[in-house]
């Protein structure tokens, strides 16, 4: 009967310390749990407050661009060019004129040595092409002056100046109305420039309407 009866208190000791070691494990998952809410939480009002952040910063960008054209009469848009952007035609420009360089050697030997020999010119030519043309003033940032009088281009290397009375066509692209993005794309001869206005179609409007106004009035003087 002794050995039946520590038997049975033996086993509602473990018992009970199974049930509050359950517990203790519970509270733990439950502390666990709320740390991690609380650190996604912490995590999402910073993505917030970041991209609050970054939304004023623009809107106060935008106000000081608007208030400068509008004392002076000079809307201003500046087009940002990737660094990454040349550094890739820079790698790709030196690929091929590394191929250009292999087929040279290849075209030492064997047939059709002359056909072998134009393909690495123009291979290395085209490279050389890509690569100069990462190092224009086109392929860095640049700022455009649009005054009532002409066109100011600042760039790196200087600035270039272009009248309207030259401007020999021109045009406004959305390419989807739902991005806000808006392309201004005028013509100089054989010269074409890009103005892309991200979220800005006022200061788009604003300069399409002075290329509607010159140019037309322009072309009225000349006719």
């Amino acid at each position: 009967m002794s050995r039946d009866s520590d038997k049975k208190n033996n086993k509602k000791k473990n018992d009970k310390k199974i049930g509050k070691n359950n517990k203790t494990g519970r509270e733990e998952i439950r502390n666990i749990n709320s740390m991690n809410g609380g650190t996604a939480k912490s995590y999402r009002q910073k993505v917030l407050v970041n991209q609050a952040g970054k939304l004023v910063d623009e809107l106060e960008r935008a106000r000081r661009e608007e208030q400068e054209s509008q004392i002076d009469g000079i809307i201003r848009q500046k087009v940002i060019k990737r660094k990454n952007t040349r550094a890739a035609y820079r790698i790709v420009g030196i690929v091929f004129i590394l191929i250009g360089i292999a087929c040279m050697w290849w075209a030492m030997g064997g047939h059709y040595r002359f056909l072998k020999a134009a393909v690495s010119i123009a291979a290395m030519a085209y490279g050389f092409y890509i690569v100069k043309s990462s190092f224009r003033s086109s392929a860095y940032d640049a700022t455009y002056l649009f005054g009532q009088d002409k066109i100011t281009i600042l760039q790196k290397g200087g600035s270039k100046t272009i009248p309207y009375e030259s401007v020999t066509a021109y045009t406004v692209i959305e390419p989807d109305p739902e991005m806000k993005y808006y392309i201004l794309k005028f013509d100089r001869r054989k010269e074409s420039y890009v103005v892309p206005f991200a979220g800005a179609k006022a200061k788009c409007e604003a300069v399409y309407n002075i290329f509607r106004e010159k140019v037309r009035t322009d072309e009225k003087e000349n006719s």
